[in-house]
């Protein structure tokens, strides 16, 4: 059986009845030997890149009951393949360790997502480049320009660049534009994305999982908690599991190839209406709620890729 290495956040502090990792990792069980890499034990010699890892076994996602066990420090490159799962933010740390696991590409282990491609895309900037119909947007440092941009196109969303789950998104009146409280939240995110508000959201944003080049058929629409604009579970929102509308297949199909290409195995692409608003590369999620046997299929592509990476 192949091993295959999980690089996420402490285990501990996972919701093992909502994480993709873990129902992932479940799944792989029995075809493949599933390590943990203990987040902070990484450490490259300017040759090898080492870490502590420990075997996994998961026993139930509902009661939280799993097992780790052997922990011994290894040669990574030993490895079949690392499944790089880390939360951002996307900060000085998460580059530095993105840069190790982009050495370990190098020496040709598989690691998914690619590190290369989780260092030269942001999430944003993304959904907005492969977005076939364009959101009116800016990624500035300017007050000044977002002011400008607001007085253009009306009420508007700020976003920082590199956070995850709505955290820092606000959305901004016109009617109530306040100069200075822009320039505060420059300071805070130094570089951020203002996007026309899209009143679409009202009818929920829907994500879409691609994966291996395969486009998920069942997709989790998230609808914000009333009288908020984020539709985001973190946020409170609610969900309902719909198929996707064939309308939208040929995008998809050409962001699916893009992202193979690009070595990107596992993507979260949102969608508010005909606008792709971002697409998530560092760690999507949504694979529990969707359910229908989807962290089967995923693991069972990661063990297709895994074998054709070797072929």
């Amino acid at each position: 059986m192949y091993s295959i290495g999980i690089y996420m956040d402490p285990i501990e502090g996972v919701d093992f009845t909502k994480d993709s990792t873990i129902a992932i990792a479940k799944s792989l069980q029995g075809k493949a030997n599933i390590k943990i890499i203990e987040p902070d034990s990484l450490t490259y010699n300017s040759t090898d890149i080492f870490g502590n890892i420990y075997d996994l076994k998961i026993i139930s996602l509902k009661k939280k009951k799993y097992v780790l066990e052997k922990n011994k420090k290894i040669n990574l490159k030993n490895l079949d393949c690392v499944f790089f799962r880390k939360d951002p933010p996307i900060n000085d740390k998460y580059i530095s360790i993105l840069q190790i696991f982009r050495e370990l590409e190098y020496q040709n282990t598989l690691v998914i997502n690619s590190p290369e491609s989780l260092l030269m895309y942001n999430e944003k900037v993304l959904g907005c480049q492969l977005s076939e119909k364009k959101i009116p947007t800016i990624v500035t440092c300017s007050a000044k320009k977002i002011s400008s941009f607001s007085k253009i196109h009306g009420d508007i969303v700020l976003k920082p660049m590199n956070m995850m789950a709505g955290q820092g998104v606000i959305k901004l009146e016109k009617l109530n534009e306040n100069k200075k409280s822009i320039s505060e939240y420059i300071n805070k995110y130094k570089v951020v994305m203002a996007q026309k508000y899209l009143s679409e959201i009202k009818n929920g944003d829907n994500r879409i999982i691609i994966y291996n080049g395969v486009i998920e058929n069942n997709i989790l629409t998230r609808y914000p908690p009333k009288g908020d604009f984020i539709a985001n579970l973190a946020n409170g929102g609610d969900f309902k599991i719909k198929k996707i509308e064939r309308k939208y297949l040929p995008t998809l199909k050409r962001i699916a190839s893009y992202l193979n290409y690009h070595g990107i195995f596992f993507a979260g692409v949102d969608m508010i209406g005909e606008y792709i608003t971002e697409i998530n590369i560092t760690s999507p999620t949504g694979i529990q709620q969707i359910g229908n046997g989807l962290s089967n299929r995923i693991a069972n592509e990661i063990l297709k890729k895994v074998k054709d990476y070797y072929a």
